[in-house]
């Protein structure tokens, strides 16, 4: 219990660190009003796969002219699905290097990158190496780190005035992806470690 509440509050500081970064360089107002409070989130997402969650909600934050984005989700699998019940908390960052418009009010985000930390909210799991093993032997089976690579395309409503934005993205774990770059290359295939995710957000910063 020790061990999750440490890890907790470095989570915790970490969040708070970014979102203050987010909002000491964001834009002095937002698009859908100046009256906005500056806390109010500027996406939400819902996705499913990636390996945060057979089902995974959350809320982010833009920054940096729209180029960096910043969410916190809960993930879900039931058990059906995995065998076991699983819930998550996902940290994901994604940079937006490109923007190519279309269409008017449609934009093409043709290639973005991320990085995601996954934390497994479950008693059963470690978030950190054993202390009664030599170092580096076990690594931890609650925290891991995750890169994605993907493609998104946004579509704005002017009656609500809101965005809607699809995305589709390859997701690969630490773990996997050290062993198919090492420990098991030989076994492995890209296919065998990369998980295809599914995504739809909405957008109220513009």
């Amino acid at each position: 219990m020790y061990i999750i509440r440490e890890n907790f509050y470095k989570l915790l500081t970490n969040l708070i660190i970014t979102i203050f970064f987010i909002f000491a360089c964001d834009e002095p107002s937002h698009g859908h009003g100046k009256n906005e409070l500056w806390y109010y989130p500027d996406c939400y997402t819902i996705q499913t796969a990636g390996y945060i969650g057979f089902i995974a909600m959350g809320i982010g934050f833009l920054s940096f002219n729209n180029t960096w984005e910043s969410s916190l989700l809960y993930g879900f699998s039931p058990a059906d699905v995995t065998g076991k019940e699983i819930h998550t908390v996902s940290w994901k960052n994604i940079v937006y290097p490109f923007t190519l418009n279309f269409l008017d009010d449609n934009v093409l985000l043709p290639f973005y990158f991320g990085v995601t930390m996954l934390f497994v909210m479950d008693k059963n799991v470690y978030w950190e190496r054993s202390t009664n093993c030599p170092d580096r032997y076990y690594n931890p089976t609650g925290r891991h780190s995750a890169v994605s690579v993907g493609l998104q395309i946004q579509g704005k409503s002017t009656m609500i005035g809101l965005i809607h934005g699809f995305y589709v993205e390859i997701t690969i774990l630490d773990t996997y992806l050290k062993a198919c770059l090492w420990d098991d290359s030989e076994y492995l295939n890209f296919d065998d470690v990369a998980s295809l995710a599914i995504g739809y957000k909405i957008i109220t910063k513009y």
